[in-house]
């Protein structure tokens, strides 16, 4: 690690991780946000949810999203993958304007959102040939992405036949099918058991290894988002404001043995210290008379 013993320990990079980042701010801008803002009208008058929000994603990155309950962090990704029109500012996907939902963009929601009257393959292929490739030419374009997921053998199992970790697989590859310029997901793992969620973590490392894609991602789970992330961009809440852009220093490739590394920790415990900030709080005294001789003293 760096030597540099004025910096705080989240942000010191051995000279792997510094030539990575380096690297990786040459690569082209894909994703382009610039001042964006949302306000939504309610029954006590308007209420904000994003204010003035700014920040670049490059090409193969996978970029994290986190912040505290409030924050906004479900309206931003909405708003990058055309759902919700912003109120202010404007979402640029390789220099093009988003102004609604679109195929350059796939979408993992923490759901699965799968159709269950159809089988894993023509789930895949749905989106496939809604954007005019022929039956063929889409089951051929399915069938390899559900060999890059690993579910081959289930490519005519119903999503009700599949565990909550193989429908997400699936979920993923119809994202990937359009071959989209970004994917972004939404707690895509939030729902899976704690065994499952550690496999999608790992399959999603590998299909990013693999392919030209660019990543972002809302997480609540902090080991996630060190995990997983280049950068983590942190999100103030009420209204939700960047508050930090964290370059992850953890070398890459990310294995599970790396969560006790000391730049793993000194990351998780920075996110830590910016979403729940400790706060002062006063010793509470309430006139409690006690009940009963319990004969012994519990504090």
């Amino acid at each position: 690690m760096s030597q540099d013993s004025t910096l705080p320990d989240y942000k010191r990079q051995s000279p792997e991780v510094a030539r990575r980042f380096a690297e990786l701010k040459e690569r082209p801008v894909k994703l382009d946000v610039r001042s964006l803002g949302k306000t939504f009208d309610s029954a006590k008058g308007p209420v904000t949810a994003l204010n003035d929000i700014s920040f670049q994603c490059h090409r193969r990155e996978m970029m994290g999203v986190i912040g505290a309950s409030g924050c906004g962090k479900s309206t931003l990704i909405r708003i990058l993958a055309g759902l919700e029109t912003p109120s202010q500012g404007e979402v640029l996907l390789e220099g093009n304007a988003v102004t609604g939902p679109g195929p350059d963009r796939g979408m993992v929601f923490q759901s699965y959102t799968l159709f269950p009257w159809l089988t894993v393959k023509k789930n895949v292929m749905f989106g496939l040939e809604m954007t005019g490739n022929s039956m063929t030419a889409a089951e051929r374009e399915a069938r390899q992405w559900i060999e890059l997921v690993g579910l081959s053998k289930f490519e005519n199992s119903y999503p009700h036949e599949l565990s909550g970790g193989m429908k997400q697989r699936v979920a993923i590859a119809r994202a990937l099918a359009n071959r989209p310029k970004i994917l972004l997901m939404d707690e895509p793992f939030g729902a899976l058991d704690a065994q499952t969620r550690a496999s999608m973590q790992a399959y999603l490392l590998e299909i990013w290894r693999h392919i030209d894609l660019t990543v972002l991602f809302i997480t609540h789970d902090l080991d996630e988002a060190v995990y997983l992330a280049d950068r983590i961009l942190v999100l103030k809440p009420n209204p939700g404001e960047v508050l930090e852009m964290i370059e992850v220093p953890v070398a890459r490739p990310r294995s599970a043995d790396q969560f006790h590394d000391p730049e793993f920790l000194a990351t998780k415990d920075r996110l830590e210290e910016l979403i729940h900030p400790k706060v002062q709080t006063e010793k509470i005294e309430l006139p409690i008379v006690r009940m009963t001789e319990v004969g012994d003293d519990v504090e």
